[in-house]
């Protein structure tokens, strides 16, 4: 049985809207110490800790070694329970089913 992913915490929302605003007025990531500044995290350590769970959750990537060289990734899409895939190879008609021999 696969689970679906928790929410976003409050405050990881609020540090990915510090990268999204940064990456967009500046082109480039925050550092560490000017996230926490503006989400209200006075170590750098729980700043780190929160970007590395966006970072294993795939909302953001580092190009570098810096976490100022982050960019956005996108969070797989949820799949809701029951529903079949209509991917290409799920079936001959798309909802699975195999035609008849």
């Amino acid at each position: 049985m696969r689970r679906e992913p928790r929410p976003l915490t409050a405050r990881q929302e609020a540090v990915l809207a510090v990268i999204r605003s940064s990456l967009a007025e500046h082109g480039h990531g925050p550092t560490v110490r000017e996230i926490g500044e503006l989400v209200g995290l006075s170590s750098t350590s729980s700043v780190a800790h929160q970007l590395g769970r966006l970072e294993a959750r795939g909302l953001i990537a580092r190009t570098g070694r810096d976490w100022s060289t982050c960019v956005l990734g996108e969070e797989p899409a949820a799949r809701r329970p029951g529903l079949r895939s209509r991917e290409t190879g799920a079936g001959a008609d798309g909802y699975g089913r195999r035609p008849a021999p």
